[in-house]
């Protein structure tokens, strides 16, 4: 039985095993050590998807986001995989590589231009991973406060649903190309999600817009 780890396969032999003797014999197997190394990943996996449906955006928008995790998104690169006959595998949004999940949110140029907006309106510095769960959890690393955590959150939510909102628009819609278009509506969509469910607390979109680090510590 072969299974594949870090993109290298392995091949589990129950019987390939040997014996550490250290205040008592433990066994040792290949197969072993790969459900040792992929429960760890599990857990990982688990705390980050708590973490994300903590967020305060609405439902669809996190199980979105959810599925850019998991690499279920119907992306150009994973509708050829299912058999899809397309014209072409190229990103909408730039139109230089392969339109795969890491790509189309974190890797495309454009998709870059939109985050450097989302950064400098926020006031910090982040050095984007392409991965869609490493660069969940970086960014949530990048907020510079105690609080807001669901905040951060469901503003990388607004974002990522803004930038596939978008690209569906250029593709069924003959839209155009806007990074200002996408950040504007990502900044919309995370104060209508926040200001909705957070009912002990109250600011305006200008506010939002001016002051997010001093609206985020309103919000626990």
């Amino acid at each position: 039985m072969s299974q594949l780890l870090l993109g290298v396969e392995v091949v589990l032999e129950e019987t390939d095993s040997w014996i550490w003797k250290g205040g008592g014999f433990q066994s040792y197997t290949v197969s072993s050590a790969y459900n040792l190394i992929r429960k760890d990943n599990e857990a990982v996996s688990s705390q980050e998807l708590r973490k994300l449906w903590r967020s305060k955006a609405i439902p669809s928008a996190m199980i979105l986001a959810w599925r850019v995790m998991e690499n279920k998104l119907a992306t150009r690169v994973n509708l050829s995989r299912r058999g899809v006959k397309l014209e072409s595998l190229r990103c909408v949004l730039c139109g230089k590589e392969e339109e795969s999940s890491s790509h189309l949110f974190f890797g495309c140029s454009f998709a870059w231009r939109v985050w450097c907006l989302c950064f400098k309106w926020l006031g910090i510095l982040f050095v984007t991973h392409i991965e869609p769960r490493c660069n969940f959890d970086h960014f949530r690393l990048s907020l510079p406060l105690e609080t807001g955590l669901v905040v951060w959150n469901t503003i990388w939510v607004g974002v990522v649903s803004e930038i596939w909102s978008h690209r569906n628009r250029i593709i069924f819609n003959r839209g155009v190309a806007d990074e200002k278009e996408v950040f504007a509506m990502a900044q919309v969509k995370a104060w209508s999600w926040v200001s909705t469910n957070s009912r002990l607390v109250s600011f305006s979109y200008s506010d939002w817009c001016l002051a997010p680090l001093e609206c985020t510590r309103l919000v626990s």
